[in-house]
């Protein structure tokens, strides 16, 4: 079979993907495949170039085992897929003092919402035929639930269902990838696998979990640390690093290809453009049956899952504008090369929905935590320490003047010193700002305490008719930064759906309050 997926080093973007007129044109005679000039990018191999003569030159494998694994996958993507199962499950490690634990990731499946009992339990099977049994009630009803399954690694699960209802394996596959027999790397920020074929970026940190030392590979331009050593039989022992790349090279790429991952400087990213939409980690909740979706990076691909539903798309240049029609209410996206950097079900629902802000920690350098938007005490030393789970930046000012930017990168702490009484610090999120934090002197006695417990009695005595929450509750809820009890009674009528109209009014008479000057009623 012809190959049509094979990359080429190329010194400012990575490994980058080839034509076969064009490697013709570099390569007027044979390239052999040992030259590790030519890359297959499906099973990350290398391949040869035939050389002219009377058949038509193309790329192909050698003959070794490689062969026949790397054809039946790109069959396999070939081939048009009516399933929803056909992605691998998520697959996380956690790292705790020096330990790991790897853990697989379940969501809800979509018609559960309506109560049917999908299965009794679900058995998880590694390779050394250990199982992990759990009941369906574990899983959470949204997003995606991850259950333990120890931290001897496998490289392939098996998963059965007790007493399944009849459309389960439409949702729920037999068995799943796990941990790649050559290694595998894992993102250091969310813990997620890098499948084979994904994309890994120069200076950033990845954690390699392999059956076998690195120390006698590890090419320059790669620093790491042992983490975790764990025995799984008399011969066997798996290593876990922490990978950090300081540089961006064809052996550091060398370093990563030999596990099926792709170093490249030009990331694969993934945008909904329009209708507006709800996102949750593998969900996409929208109203609109059409839908477009932009991807950027030169070998951006999307497949869209059953085969029913109407797509087409437009090449720009640097990435691809598709256009998508949903004819029915569930359909899986599967994003980059081969799925490589995952799935996403586009689910039809009414936006009546609310995202909440992202969760930042702010913290005095004692470890307490300021949950104030307003501070009329400066914290100890004078500074604070921030954490946000997005990439994003933070403001500093100082009497409302710009004092300093600062880019904060996601899950480090980025410490801010040299405050005083006028000083502001605002985090943002994308272009978002999700946390404002002021310190000024008291002006007079707030008694938040006090009035925070007065206001949640009141708001649990509102029985009278029910409105559905609106958009604009986001606002009232950044505004109960200083009544907690209360923040956290909306926040259960938020997912409730639905929130009593005399509650409604009350909360938003509090938020149209002057800042600094909250009156009793």
């Amino acid at each position: 079979m012809p190959l049509t997926h094979v990359c080429v080093w190329d010194g400012k973007a990575g490994y980058r993907r080839v034509s076969i007129e064009e490697a013709c044109s570099m390569y007027p005679y044979t390239v052999a495949a040992n030259s590790e000039i030519f890359v297959c990018s499906l099973c990350a191999q290398s391949v040869g170039l035939t050389a002219p003569g009377a058949n038509v030159r193309h790329f192909r494998h050698t003959s070794a085992a490689q062969k026949k694994e790397c054809e039946d996958r790109a069959q396999a993507y070939a081939r048009v897929s009516t399933g929803y199962n056909c992605h691998p499950m998520p697959l996380r490690i956690k790292v705790v003092h020096g330990d790991y634990l790897l853990e697989l990731g379940f969501f809800r499946t979509p018609s559960s919402a309506t109560g049917c009992t999908w299965c009794q339990k679900i058995t998880i099977t590694d390779d050394n035929k250990k199982q992990y049994i759990y009941s369906f009630e574990r899983l959470s009803s949204e997003g995606v639930t991850y259950l333990n399954v120890g931290n001897t690694p496998s490289t392939e699960y098996h998963l059965s269902y007790n007493r399944p209802s009849s459309n389960l394996d439409r949702y729920w596959p037999s068995k799943t990838a796990g941990v790649n027999s050559r290694g595998s790397f894992f993102d250091c920020s969310t813990g997620k696998i890098l499948y084979s074929g994904s994309k890994a970026y120069p200076y950033q940190d990845y954690y390699l979990l392999q059956h076998k030392s690195i120390e006698h590979e590890v090419p320059h331009g790669i620093s790491y640390e042992r983490i975790a050593e764990t025995r799984t039989g008399s011969f066997t022992t798996w290593y876990l690093y922490k990978i950090h790349v300081q540089d961006f090279s064809a052996s550091v790429a060398r370093f990563f290809l030999k596990r099926s991952i792709f170093l490249t400087e030009k990331p694969v990213a993934f945008y909904p453009v329009w209708p507006p939409y709800v996102e949750d980690p593998y969900f996409l909740y929208h109203h609109d049956p059409r839908m477009y979706f932009y991807m950027q990076g030169e070998d951006a691909e999307l497949s869209i899952y059953p085969a029913t539903i109407y797509a087409q798309h437009q090449n720009l240049d640097d990435g691809k504008l598709y256009r998508v029609y949903a004819a029915s209410k569930e359909q899986l996206l599967s994003l980059g090369q081969s799925g490589a950097i995952g799935f996403s079900y586009l689910m039809t629902k009414p936006l009546d929905m609310v995202a909440l802000f992202p969760e930042v920690q702010i913290k005095s350098i004692d470890g307490k935590l300021i949950a104030e938007d307003f501070c009329n005490q400066l914290p100890k030393g004078k500074q604070v320490t921030i954490q946000t789970p997005f990439d994003g930046k933070v403001i500093l000012l100082k009497n409302n003047k710009i004092s300093e930017i600062r880019h904060i990168v996601a899950e480090e702490i980025l410490t801010v010193d040299g405050l005083s009484f006028g000083c502001e610090i605002r985090i943002f999120q994308s272009c978002d700002v999700i946390r404002n934090i002021k310190f000024e002197k008291s002006k007079e006695n707030k008694n938040y305490a006090d009035l925070d417990q007065e206001m949640t009695l009141k708001l649990n005595n509102c029985n009278g008719p029910a409105m559905a929450v609106p958009h604009s509750v986001g606002v009232i809820a950044k505004s109960l930064s200083n009544f907690p009890q209360s923040k956290k009674w909306l926040y259960r009528m938020i997912r409730k759906g639905n929130i009593p109209v005399d509650a409604f009014k009350l909360m938003a008479s509090y938020q149209n309050r002057k800042k600094g000057a909250v009156k009793r009623d």
